[in-house]
Parts: structure tokens; sequence; C-alpha cells
């Protein structure tokens, strides 16, 4: 008689998974809310499987978003946060950053665990953003071998935004104690940093570096681009006629310093200087610029074509600007689009050429694309003005649920703004 089989052992249950972001970061504003320390006090449960990098992550980058929002909101009535822009809220950012990087790698688990790559670059993005710099350049030092040129690359790329571009400086020149070696990218973004908060001298500088010979950084074509497209930007926007030019000038030189190191210019490239001659009036130098652009093979965009337009335009050249829409159509080089039709359906209007403004902003609905509300409301009003033909009442009504629709949609972007007025 043979003995019975012994049962089978229940299967051990099997780990469960690390939470996800989207169960996590919810919990984590709560905790922030109810203003709950992140240390050993904060207990978590015992079959907590512990915290995945990609959470650690995702939950680092909520923390400025909380208490660092764009616009000052009470986020608690009995407890409120500080004003976005004030040093206290930016030190609270800074410190609950810290606070929950360490418990999530030494309280939250059975047993601590190292920093990973990606925790270290969210919490160093925080930092930058809380204007942390010293506790930022403690924690890269103390986890040095886990960072990485592209970490420091975000790094400098968030400090230009923040308007911070000597401490961008600094944290490039930090990147040998960190043993990191820049690349081409790292240059890049140095370069735009600077160049977006003014600091042209320390971006040519840097230019300057990368074109000596035996340089491990070679300039690209985005290294030019970058300083063509800041050049032009600041040198449109400033009030100053002879800065303008000054600034359009050093443009033109970097463009045919790219010529002279081999190096092809592409469309952005094209667009960048020819907008800011067309902005500065130098047209003859733009009409070169653009034969240029075609001699070489490099087709324009719709973007080419809208600096022409916009100039002839302003000028009150509007049969030109016209000429230069239905050639972008003809030549297959972009279909014309709301940015196109707007500078030219203004410049009719304001040389009375009514008839012309309401076919202009029929063949616009027409072709897909919604006017903006100010655009709408001034045919309409020299309509009305010169007793001409209304709009189609079918029209009219498709235009403003367009804008109604858009306005809805920027809505959830945007929520302060003024109440669509027709």
């Amino acid at each position: 008689m043979s003995t019975p089989s012994s049962a089978p052992s229940p299967p051990s249950p099997s780990p469960s998974p690390s939470p996800s972001p989207s169960r996590l970061v919810p919990q984590l504003l709560v905790a922030l809310l109810q203003r709950r320390r992140f240390d050993a006090t904060l207990r978590v449960s015992p079959t907590f499987p512990g915290f995945s990098p990609h959470s650690i992550a995702a939950a680092l980058d909520a923390i400025p978003r909380l208490v660092l929002p764009r616009s000052p909101r009470r986020l608690c009535p009995q407890r409120p946060f500080p004003a976005a822009s004030s040093p206290s809220n930016r030190r609270l950012s800074a410190a609950l950053t810290l606070a929950f990087l360490s418990w999530s790698h030494d309280h939250a688990h059975a047993h601590p665990i190292q920093i990973s790559e990606a925790p270290l670059r969210a919490a160093a993005l925080a930092l930058t953003r809380a204007h942390a710099l010293s506790p930022l350049f403690r924690l890269l030092r103390a986890h040095a071998p886990l960072v990485s040129t592209a970490a420091i690359t975000d790094v400098i790329r968030a400090l230009g935004d923040e308007g911070l571009p000597r401490h961008a400086l600094a944290a490039f020149h930090r990147m040998r104690q960190l043993r990191c070696a820049p690349d081409a990218q790292c240059y890049n973004t140095l370069i735009a940093a600077l160049c977006q908060n003014g600091r042209f001298r320390d971006a040519r500088f840097l230019l300057d570096q990368m074109e000596r010979p035996g340089a491990r950084c070679k300039p690209d074509t985005y290294t030019y681009t970058v300083l063509i497209s800041w050049y032009c930007r600041i040198g449109v926007g400033t009030g100053c006629r002879k800065a303008a030019r000054r600034r359009i000038y050093e443009a033109g030189r970097l463009f045919r310093r790219m010529g002279e190191k081999g190096l092809e210019p592409d469309v952005v490239t094209y667009n960048c200087l020819i907008n800011g001659l067309c902005k500065t009036y130098r047209m003859e130098r733009a009409h070169e610029v653009f034969d240029e652009m075609l001699r070489k093979g490099c087709a324009p965009n719709r973007v080419t074509y809208n600096s022409f337009i916009r100039y002839y335009s302003v000028v009150n050249q509007v049969d030109k600007a016209a000429e230069w829409m239905r050639e972008m159509v003809a030549r297959g080089h972009g279909m014309a689009s709301t940015s196109t039709y707007t500078p030219i359906i203004h410049s009719l209007c304001e040389s009375r050429r009514v008839i012309e403004a309401r076919q202009f902003l029929i063949d616009m609905a027409e072709s897909g694309h919604v006017p903006r509300e100010h655009t709408y409301k001034l045919v309409k009003a020299a309509i009305d003005d010169a007793g001409e033909d209304a709009l189609p009442t079918e029209l009219c009504q498709s235009i403003e649920d367009g804008i109604t629709a858009r306005f809805r949609q920027v809505m959830q972007i945007k929520p302060i703004m003024r109440p669509v007025t027709r």
C-alpha cells in the first residue's frame, strides 16, 4: 500500500511591487499638508517593499511644484505656505527635499539602501529650483560617483531658467571635482543659459575655448545657432536702435564664422538671422540670406516667410506681404496659418481696405484656422464703419465657437485670465 504523498506547501507570497508614482505622489502631498516630518518617527507598514528609484524621483519632482507654485495659492487654510517668491518658501522646499531623500533611503526600507542616480538628479533639480545652492553642491560632492555629465547639464539648464548664470558657470567649473567631463551638449546648454541672462561676453569666451586647436569639444551648428538666436532676440528687444544693430551685426559675424569653420547652417539658423534682420529693417541683407538659403538647398518653412510677411505688413506694403504668402504656398514651403494671416489682415484694416480684409478673414476661417479675438473684432468693426456687407452668420458663429473653445483650453493651463467678451 503506497503511502499518500505529502500535501504541497503553499507558494511563498511574492513581494509586492514598489508603489507607482501615481500612488506615491498624492500620499507625499498629504504628508506635506499635514506637516509630517520625514524622519524615523514616520513609520511605514512592515510589509512595505520599499520605494523604487523612479518613485522617489517622481516624489522629489512634486515637492517644488507644491511648495513653489507659479502663482501664490493657499493649499491649507489653517497653515498656508508662504508666497512663492519668498526665501522662506525656498528654504522649506530645500528642507523637504533633503528630508524626504534621506527618509526614503534610510527609514522607509527594512535595510538602508544606497542613493541611485535618478533620485539624486531629481533632488539636485529640486534644490536648484529652491535656490539652495550650498546644499546642492554638498549633495553632489557627497555622491560624486553617481554624478553624470547629463545630470550637471540639467542643473545648468535649471540654473539658467532660474536667472542664476553665475552659479551655472560655477556648476560647470566644478565638473572636474565631480570627475565629469563636459561634452558639446553641456557647453551648448551653458552658452544658452548665459545668453538667456544677457551674459554674452562669457558665452563668447566659452565659444572661443571650444574653437581653440586641440579642444576636446568642438562647436557644432547648434552652438552657433544658440548664440545667433539670442543675439537677434535680445537685440530686437532692446530699446536702443544702435544696440540692436550692434547685436545683429554680431549675429552676422557668427553666421559667417560658421562657414569658415565648415559648418552648414540649418533652417533654424537661417530663420533666427532673417527674423532679426527683418525686425531691424535690414531687408537687403535679409533677402541675400534668403537667396543663399535657397542656393544651398536648405528649404525655407513657414517661419521664414512669416518674417518677411510681418515686415511688409508693418511698413504698409501689404501687397508684397500677400505675395510672399502666395509664393510660400505655391512653392510648397508651408501652408498659411493664423500667424500668417493676422499681420496681413491688420495692415489691410489700417489701410481701410476693408473688403480685402474681410475676404482674408473668410479664407482664414474656411482653411480651418480660428482668428484671434482681437483680429475678429477689428474686422467686424471695420466692416461696420465702412458700411460693407457683414460676415455670414454661420461663419461668425463658427469663429466665436472656436474662440470660446480655445479660451477654455487655455484656462486649463492659465486659470487667471479675463473672461471672453464679444
